[in-house]
């Protein structure tokens, strides 16, 4: 779990967000790991960085991850989760020349 994850959780559980108690008390589970990015970015890199599966809702996050050789589990409806497996080779950008 990405370390500035868990502070932005912290907020949101303060401000009472739905569902934050619940992602918080299931991150508790999991040791934090440095991040030197906040928000998506410290999700992608520690993910890459790590080798970890994600757990999101965020259809933009989840292309991000997926482009990225990562492998992500979406919520499919509220009792199922879809697992989209991370592309072995990322896409990367080719210069001119």
């Amino acid at each position: 779990m990405p370390s500035s994850v868990l502070g932005e959780l912290d907020r949101l559980v303060r401000r009472d967000v739905p569902g934050a108690r619940a992602a918080r008390s299931l991150a508790d589970r999991y040791r934090p790991i440095p991040a030197h990015a906040r928000g998506d970015e410290a999700v992608l890199e520690t993910a890459v960085r790590e080798g970890a599966w994600v757990v999101t809702s965020d259809r933009a996050l989840r292309g991000r991850l997926v482009a990225h050789g990562v492998t992500v589990l979406f919520p499919r409806d509220r009792h199922r989760l879809e697992r989209y497996v991370g592309e072995r080779d990322p896409p990367r950008r080719r210069g001119n020349g």
